[in-house]
């Protein structure tokens, strides 16, 4: 076997590549997603931002923020083919080279690289395993209007804009169909990537395993807090976070097993706990310096000042680090006014997502929830602006 394990994992749109992402990374792996890298690389001062201006025109940046309007870049490039290939030859070399880079300095076992065009980049060439997800076009087709907010027309042109999905399958070595339950993704890429630690190819699908049992449960009011740990959520907490949930909300919001495990592989958690008992919970996720939190809750209001502040201000340190420039706090109507007041104490203000700034209120409009309260807080005054 390989002293390190390189997985390229790839799919068209709306499959679900970045939630099987997640479940490598709750395995263990360590993850490097080429679209982030590539929008890195568009940034003022990346390394294809002048040469993006210089072959689309001025008109492709935003007036205010000096950003390329993605959204823009994005209409042009799906529309016409030439302009997708004018495109990729200026991002597709720079970030192949930073992807080689990040695989050489990663102390991981195993290393996953979330990649559109896994195969036409060549980035196999440094991949022991191809991973490919699929889905329906019906699926497809859902995902993108439900989740992404957008008409039928254009998810249509975008799922289009891609090659069939059989050609990917005709160069993988493991096939992952998304289409389905959570539960059946999560048990299959539990093994495939077992089997590929074990050296063995195409394992059948297992069932799936149960988590750990949680510790008997105690009314919220019975449980003691005194010293108080951090860490990142395992598939293991999901129980004890949608048992969390319900009492903080007292039963307004009580997600089941399966869209907790779905929220587990779709953005960052961490759980605050008291001993063995799950006291708070908090996700959030990160793109283009945006810092998103969502499903932050705390056992009892008693607690938001002691376990709420301790997991915000872990949460800031980590957005941070990736130099993110504003958090935006989305608090579902049902858990009352007590999230709201914490968040306002903590510096955020409210707002709507459509008054927001360029790029942020985009971000505003693909994460909010519906029923929700959208609060932000700036973290830095200036935009980063230096090559990656």
């Amino acid at each position: 076997m390989a002293e390190k394990i390189v997985i390229g994992l790839t799919g068209n749109i709306a499959t679900g590549k970045s939630l099987v992402m997640r479940m490598l990374q709750e395995l263990g792996a360590a993850a490097i997603d080429a679209d982030k890298l590539a929008h890195e690389t568009m940034a003022p001062g990346g390394p294809a931002y002048m040469a993006i201006v210089e072959e689309f025109g001025k008109f492709m940046v935003d007036e205010h923020s000096g950003q390329i309007n993605r959204e823009r870049l994005g209409r042009l490039a799906f529309a016409v083919p030439e302009a997708m290939a004018r495109l990729e030859a200026i991002t597709h070399p720079v970030v192949r080279q930073e992807i080689l880079a990040r695989i050489k300095s990663s102390s991981a076992p195993v290393v996953v690289v979330e990649a559109i065009k896994l195969f036409e980049s060549g980035l196999t060439e440094h991949c022991q395993s191809a991973w490919v997800v699929t889905a329906s076009p019906e699926v497809q087709l859902r995902r993108l209007v439900e989740r992404r907010k957008m008409s039928p027309e254009q998810a249509q042109q975008r799922i289009k804009a891609q090659a069939p999905q059989e050609e990917k399958i005709a160069k993988a070595d493991v096939v992952i169909d998304n289409s389905g339950e959570l539960a059946k993704t999560w048990a299959f890429v539990k093994k495939q990537y077992t089997a590929l630690l074990d050296g063995q190819t195409g394992a059948a699908q297992p069932t799936v395993a149960e988590p750990a049992s949680a510790p008997e449960a105690k009314p919220a009011d019975e449980v003691k807090v005194t010293e108080i740990s951090i860490r990142r959520a395992k598939r293991q907490d999901l129980e004890a976070m949608t048992s969390l949930m319900a009492s903080a909300t007292k039963g307004a919001i009580n997600p089941d097993l399966s869209q907790m495990m779905e929220s587990l592989f779709t953005r960052a958690y961490i759980v605050a706990l008291a001993g063995d008992y799950v006291v708070g919970v908090a996700g959030w996720q990160t793109e283009n310096l945006i810092a998103g939190l969502q499903d932050f809750y705390v056992l009892r209001d008693d607690l938001w000042a002691n376990v709420g502040q301790q997991m915000l201000d872990m949460i800031h340190d980590e957005v941070n680090k990736l130099s993110c420039e504003v958090a935006m706090a989305f608090v579902l109507n049902p858990a009352g006014p007590k999230p709201i007041e914490f968040f306002e104490n903590q510096g955020y203000e409210q707002a709507q997502g459509k008054d927001l700034g360029y790029m942020w209120k985009d971000a505003a409009k693909e994460w909010q929830p519906e029923n929700s309260v959208l609060l932000y807080k700036k973290l830095r005054e200036q935009r980063i602006m230096v090559p990656m």
